[in-house]
């Protein structure tokens, strides 16, 4: 047979031997959504059966998030200290893991798991008309998204975001003085997330009803789920990475819950 035909009929039992792949691994995953599927709607209906109203379209169709891991950058906290003081910086190194960059319009501190202090020259930095636009700018430059939460007085409060994600315990706190901005305070990500490998997150029926037993552990009462929220929930340590973990913030007619989407684990939100 010549080699022509020989290496065309190869070629044509290596594509049908990776399509019998495809569709095998197709099947096995239409399978895996489908009983995942059917045990979301079990455990909604376990919760109904127990007295909490749920309305369906609140709940999650898949646990999209995963377990993040942040090493620190310290490069990136002189390019972030650079961008928000608008030019080049000193670094000075202040001992436990602490770095100070400063230059005339201001200074920055950094810690290790993430908390920062900065003091700027109000009339360096001026917000503009609408304070909160002019401070989420500012923002920017240290690489942090968020949205207000609170303006009281001259203080201003934001919740951060990681790719649209809201970070429920990353917050930072800008003091104006006049019409510029004169201190900064808070928690950012100390480095860009990667995926933590050495995590997994529980199922959707497993939360759900890792949910009920959690409330009752508390020793609270629900009747009806308001709202779910997913994001993450962060834990710094003053010598490893810090972590982001997937929750679920969860609204209830009692009141509010964080649950834990890799250990299952519930607690108050005040």
């Amino acid at each position: 047979m010549p080699w022509t035909k020989l290496k065309n009929i190869i070629l044509m039992i290596l594509v049908l031997t990776n399509l019998c792949l495809l569709a095998f691994v197709l099947g096995q995953m239409f399978q895996t959504s489908r009983q995942e599927g059917q045990a979301r709607e079990e455990a909604i209906s376990y919760l109904r059966d127990r007295g909490v109203q749920v309305d369906e379209g609140l709940i999650p169709k898949s646990v999209d998030l995963l377990p993040q891991v942040v090493e620190r950058d310290l490069a990136g906290e002189e390019r972030g200290a650079a961008a928000l003081l608008g030019g080049p910086v000193q670094v000075e190194a202040r001992g436990g893991e602490v770095y100070r960059c400063f230059n005339g319009s201001g200074s920055i501190q950094f810690h290790s798991d993430g908390s920062f202090s900065a003091q700027l020259e109000a009339s360096a930095f001026p917000l503009g008309e609408d304070r909160a636009a002019g401070a989420l700018a500012l923002l920017e430059r240290l690489g942090i998204q968020g949205e207000l939460l609170e303006e009281e007085g001259e203080a201003l409060t934001f919740r951060q975001f990681w790719d649209g994600v809201p970070l429920f315990d990353q917050q930072v706190t800008l003091i104006c003085q006049g019409e510029g901005a004169a201190i900064l305070s808070g928690r950012r990500l100390a480095g860009p997330p990667a995926v933590d490998t050495s995590r997994r997150t529980i199922t959707i029926a497993t939360g759900l009803i890792g949910f009920l037993n959690g409330v009752g552990a508390l020793g609270d009462v629900c009747n009806q789920v308001d709202g779910v929220e997913p994001g993450y929930s962060s834990a710094a340590s003053l010598s490893g990475p810090m972590t982001l973990t997937p929750v679920w913030r969860v609204r209830t007619d009692t009141g509010a819950y964080q649950l834990d989407l890799v250990t299952g684990h519930v607690s108050r939100v005040s």
